[in-house]
């Protein structure tokens, strides 16, 4: 079953994705996460789109990394970035990172499964953790479980055919 998915995930021609789907096997291996749960978070946060941004909570589609950036220039603190829509406020500005950087396809999925492995491990449970990586408050959890839960069976559902 996984050989399949690591198959499938990689017949994908990159074009489809903006990125290289190597980036979550790679993210996968490192943190522990599984490649599937990962595509399925990186469906629901960002629609794989390696621009996406969430400012105060609006919404971009970036179509390009420079338009990305004059975005990111004008927005405050509380800015979610790129593939994984990793928080620089809460997660970029203590890692090190400035808002570009997390534009960074690569950096940003090894960043979000670290992020979700964490929070995995903090919850001693693979659901629980996924909610925590979206909010802390219960309601908005169980809202993100779902959007995640479909993602995940369509993406296992692909696999299987």
């Amino acid at each position: 079953m996984r050989l399949l998915l690591i198959v499938a995930v990689l017949a994908v021609p990159h074009s489809a994705w903006g990125v290289s789907p190597d980036i979550f096997l790679r993210a996968s291996s490192h943190s522990g996460v599984p490649v599937e749960l990962l595509l399925a978070v990186s469906h629901v946060e960002s629609r794989f789109n390696a621009y996406a941004l969430n400012v105060s909570g609006r919404s971009f589609y970036p179509s390009s990394h420079a338009e990305a950036e004059r975005i990111l220039n004008d927005s405050s603190d509380s800015v979610d970035v790129g593939l994984m829509q990793v928080n620089w406020g809460i997660w970029g500005r203590k890692l090190g990172y400035s808002k570009a950087n997390l534009l960074n396809p690569t950096l940003n999925v090894l960043l979000g499964a670290g992020i979700l492995g964490y929070y995995v491990r903090l919850e001693r449970d693979w659901w629980k953790g996924v909610g925590r990586y979206h909010s802390s408050m219960a309601w908005r959890q169980r809202n993100y479980i779902n959007k995640v839960w479909e993602s995940y069976k369509g993406i296992l559902s692909r696999v299987r055919r």
